[in-house]
């Protein structure tokens, strides 16, 4: 499964939102398209406002590939014919390939995107010195570096934490400097709920400090969109299958069942502060609430 994910920075305004919910229409209008929604950022001052989040299916990589570059290239001239060249030199979007994906373990997971308007996405994004860089030995440490380990642990139940994905632009279309290399999705259910919104801004602040990629809070604009549609509305059940769960779990720093079966017996007492959520390869589900966040080395 691939994903198109695009930032725009432009001005959140009216005339910007009209234009980025017209690239929706041009993204959906593709056959290998699957669905996609729209996010907008809720910082005070975002560098990214609007962020499409779409899904493409097929089971031949390069055409997936091919297919989004295709959207891509339509969506760059619309802005030409709409005399936004400063919106299109201000985009950043790109083909994404999932590598890893941490989900919450229920009997029926949802696979859709979320539509609810208190449903929204931590989003970091990165950028690498390839020269620099050994990405298998990066990628294998990334629940440490990504902050996905941080967010998994401190993410209060009630704000649903669904998945955290690891994307990945795939090597060879890394064209310059300026493209962002990883991106990684943390999906809430109701993350920006009233009661939610503060502790959620809070927790960014403190990835900030800690973190080396662009992180962001967005919220899920009032509609989702798939293939079938006609208009922006509620999303209907879709064909895709579940992302891919994360296949590489005891090689990523957790713990295994024995480790965590004698980590219960001492630290039982603050059970009743754990997110509730688990990882599918059996890491411990015993964590320090939210409140301890600054605490982490």
């Amino acid at each position: 499964m691939s994903a198109v994910w695009s930032e725009s920075e432009f001005p959140a305004e009216d005339s910007s939102l009209d234009f980025a919910i017209s690239q929706t229409h041009l993204i959906r209008s593709h056959p290998l398209f699957a669905e996609g929604v729209l996010l907008r950022c809720v910082d005070a001052k975002p560098l990214f406002p609007y962020l499409h989040y779409s899904f493409f299916k097929g089971s031949d990589h390069e055409l997936r590939i091919a297919n989004i570059e295709e959207v891509i290239r339509e969506i760059n001239v619309r802005a030409d014919m709409v005399k936004k060249i400063s919106i299109r030199a201000k985009c950043q979007f790109g083909a994404y390939d999932e590598m890893y994906s941490i989900q919450k373990t229920t009997p029926t997971p949802d696979a859709r995107l979320p539509s609810h308007r208190h449903a929204g996405y931590i989003v970091i994004s990165f950028k690498i010195l390839e020269e620099q860089t050994q990405q298998e030995s990066l990628e294998k440490s990334w629940l440490s570096w990504s902050g996905a380990r941080e967010i998994y642990k401190y993410s209060p139940r009630s704000w649903n934490l669904r998945r955290i994905s690891l994307y990945k632009i795939p090597k060879r279309r890394i064209r310059s400097s300026s493209s962002l290399a990883y991106v990684m999705m943390c999906e809430f259910g109701s993350i920006m709920h009233p009661s939610n919104h503060l502790q959620a801004l809070d927790m960014c602040e403190r990835l900030r400090v800690r973190n080396c990629g662009y992180v962001s809070l967005y919220q899920i604009m009032q509609w989702s969109y798939s293939n079938t549609a006609t208009s922006l509305e509620a999303p209907a059940p879709s064909p895709r299958k579940e992302r891919n769960p994360m296949l590489k779990g005891l090689s990523q720093e957790v713990e295994t069942t024995t480790e965590s079966t004698r980590r219960k017996a001492s630290k039982s007492r603050v059970r009743d502060r754990s997110t509730g959520h688990a990882f599918e390869e059996a890491i411990s589900p015993i964590f320090h609430s939210y409140h301890h966040f600054a605490d982490l080395d």
